[in-house]
């Protein structure tokens, strides 16, 4: 990050050196020093070493020698005569950004073209406006610079951080025996907060999981990481209930988000072989089953829990209900649900239930697409503004 580092300007940086002339000096030699240099703006004055004022070539030629008889009246007086009480002083130290809010309530009308800078009773060097302005310019467009390196790191880090978490996805088609399986996240920023996975234990049992951060970015993409790399870690230790998993899961989000974000989450293991299913809920989206072709979508909420993160060690209850074959299961999250038309309207369960209806004439994987672009021609976009997240789980019939 040094090579970003970006550094604002001083006065020190920036002034012009000079050298004082002594505050008895006439007005007379002071007018012909100004005419020989010409570049001379602004000239310290002194007394007895000491920092007095400054007498501008401005304010010297046109308001105190531009009357009638001025130069006759001041030409042989001490320069200090001419010095206006109340000047204005920068010490070297501040910012060029600083210097001109201060000269602007000083100035507001910008007439001054030039000032002193002075530390303690010694003048520094004096700082012309127009060079203040112009490397205030270009300290802007410096800083401008740095921004856009500075924007173009940060989006190759959102991508790379994207890309991670869509690697941390199990594939979107699966099957596993009779079972067919289509899931997809559709994320409303970057990084989402939301994610879904399915596993297969080892005594053909079938596990599916579908969870909802609350939140966006780079906080919801380490808690659905903390959340993924926990489940699998369980998993490994033998850890194979629902109830169980949301129990361990849980404790690992604490210590990830310290209750900052929460986590609905629903985890349901298939038993083909007992045409059973068991379903654990952490206060997620009621999941829906279809009984059979033709059958109607028939809402699971029989059994719900606290999300994750918001408490040490919860309990969930388990539901043990029938999954036949040519029964269908719907996943989903949140944002397919609560996704609003133009007129402010959500999509809503009414919706979804018309869609599932139609399970038996659709494949998973079509489903899962007739679901999204109802709810996008619900919404009159391809986008949401929440992440949307759709599972879709079938058992074929027996023929």
């Amino acid at each position: 990050m040094n090579h970003l580092h970006h550094v604002i300007p001083t006065l020190r940086d920036i002034m012009r050196p000079t050298t004082a002339i002594d505050s008895t000096t006439p007005v007379k030699e002071v007018m012909e020093l100004f005419q020989r240099e010409q570049n001379l703006l602004t000239l310290p004055v002194n007394d007895c070493g000491r920092y007095l004022g400054a007498i501008n070539r401005k304010s010297l030629f046109f308001e105190h020698l531009g009357r009638p008889f001025a130069v006759d009246l001041y030409g042989r007086k001490p320069i200090r005569v001419l010095l206006s009480e109340n000047q204005l002083t920068i010490e070297p130290g501040l910012d060029i950004n600083s210097s001109l809010v201060r000269l602007l309530e000083v100035d507001p009308g910008l007439a001054m073209d030039s000032f002193p800078v002075v530390d303690g009773d010694n003048c520094q060097g004096i700082v012309a406006v127009s060079d203040l302005m112009m490397n205030i310019s270009q300290n802007q467009s410096r800083l401008l610079e740095t921004l856009q390196l500075l924007s173009a790191r940060i989006t190759e880090e959102v991508d790379r951080a994207s890309k991670i978490q869509r690697d941390l996805l199990p594939p979107s088609e699966f099957a596993a025996g009779d079972i067919s399986i289509s899931a997809g996240v559709i994320t409303s920023s970057e990084i989402g907060g939301d994610f879904y996975d399915h596993f297969i234990l080892g005594d053909g049992r079938l596990g599916l999981v579908v969870a909802d951060v609350s939140g966006h970015g780079v906080q919801a993409g380490m808690v659905t990481t903390a959340a993924k790399a926990s489940l699998h870690s369980l998993i490994g230790k033998g850890v194979t209930t629902p109830a169980e998993l949301l129990y361990g899961m849980n404790n690992a989000i604490l210590a990830t988000a310290r209750q900052t974000l929460l986590m609905t989450c629903l985890i349901v293991i298939i038993d083909p072989a007992n045409d059973r299913m068991v379903l654990a809920n952490a206060g997620h989206n009621f999941p829906y089953v279809i009984h059979r072709r033709g059958g109607e979508p028939d809402m699971i909420q029989d059994v719900a829990g606290y999300p994750l993160g918001f408490e040490a060690n919860c309990s969930y209850p388990e539901l043990d209900c029938p999954f036949n074959p040519g029964d269908t299961l719907c996943l989903y999250s949140d944002g397919i649900v609560e996704c609003t038309g133009p007129e402010g309207e959500e999509f809503g369960y009414g919706r979804m239930e018309g869609v599932l209806a139609k399970a038996g004439d659709y494949s998973p994987s079509e489903l899962r697409e007739f679901l999204r672009r109802s709810a996008e021609l619900f919404t009159g976009s391809d986008s949401f503004e929440d992440d949307v997240t759709i599972l879709v789980a079938a058992r074929a019939p027996r023929s």
